[in-house]
């Protein structure tokens, strides 16, 4: 088919957007609270609206506006109660977080609660980045609800960075299809200050789908 011919020229699109906006930090989460199945590796991308102007120039005439943003990310499961991420945020950065079971262990039919840390380098390099997340998930279903609470603060690593104040996110999520092959939409409200006063809110609403599988990323020709 020749649509399929125009995606990857999409998602360039969507990088080199992702390079030049704000919020070049991993707003959404991607993944419910049970760890990817030890040894396996799964790839996924999220696509994200995030409103406001670039962290990288003091443009008044950006306020109100949104950019598309993509990241891309892949899970390494370790055992059966945690594994690893390493996510590009934004194709500015990288950042590496390890989420854990906490409480009973992770079986198909109970809720699970995890908690996930991480940090790196995003912005271009400008900053270093560290965040905590509380996940929670249903059952392993066709639909999987699930929720976190994620807290995320820069840290100015170089002479133009900005400061900013901490992230502060509630997000509510679906993951349809199953871990190695589906989809997580979600919405997540974060108070966020704009550290160059570029929005008048100090609370931004941020949707976003997680795409997830290699089987799937392969249909977008990722």
């Amino acid at each position: 088919m020749q649509s399929g011919r125009y995606i990857p020229l999409g998602l360039l699109l969507l990088a080199v957007v992702s390079l030049t906006a704000s919020g070049c930090v991993p707003f959404s989460v991607g993944t419910t609270a049970r760890p990817v199945p030890e040894g396996e590796v799964v790839p996924s991308m999220a696509i994200y609206s995030v409103p406001g102007g670039s962290v990288l120039e003091d443009d008044s005439s950006r306020v109100g506006t949104r950019y598309a943003l993509l990241d891309a990310e892949t899970r390494f499961g370790i055992d059966g109660r945690s594994d690893l991420g390493v996510r590009i945020p934004g194709m500015s950065g990288v950042v590496v977080n390890y989420k854990r079971v906490l409480g009973p262990s992770a079986t198909p039919d109970r809720m699970v609660v995890s908690g996930m840390v991480g940090g790196g380098i995003v912005n271009g390099g400008n900053h270093l980045h560290l965040e905590g997340t509380l996940l929670a998930s249903g059952p392993e279903r066709t639909v999987t609800p699930f929720g976190a609470l994620r807290a995320m603060q820069v840290i100015p690593v170089s002479s133009d960075a900005v400061s900013d104040s901490p992230s502060l996110g509630v997000i509510l999520g679906l993951r349809i299809g199953r871990v190695d092959l589906g989809v997580s939409p979600e919405l997540a409200v974060y108070y966020d200050r704009s550290a160059l006063g570029l929005r008048d809110s100090k609370f931004i609403v941020i949707p976003s789908i997680t795409i997830h599988g290699a089987d799937l990323l392969r249909a977008f020709r990722f």
